[in-house]
């Protein structure tokens, strides 16, 4: 059996899901939210499904934007990567 391609993302993307797992602070989700609106501008909280871990220690928060190209992803990335108490972006 020949293996298959995974799907290609085409850009524009709407609804694009962006998870961020990190460290548990009282101004994480502020932080996080600045970060989103300085690449996709405001967006509605409905967009933002937050869930914590089993010990209250992480939180993960799944954005859901609308995605022009590539590099709004990349940019993206490296900016979370920098905020405090971010462990993970995917």
């Amino acid at each position: 059996m020949a293996d298959a391609d995974p799907p290609k993302i085409t850009f524009p993307c709407d609804d694009y899901p962006v998870k961020v797992v990190a460290r548990s602070a009282a101004d994480l989700r502020a932080r996080l939210d600045a970060v989103f609106i300085a690449h996709f501008g405001e967006f509605d909280d409905g967009r933002v499904v937050e869930r914590s871990s089993a010990r209250q220690n992480f939180v993960s928060y799944t954005y859901r934007m609308h995605v022009r190209e590539p590099q709004q992803l990349a940019d993206l990335h490296v900016a979370l990567m920098r905020e405090n108490g971010v462990v993970m972006v995917l």
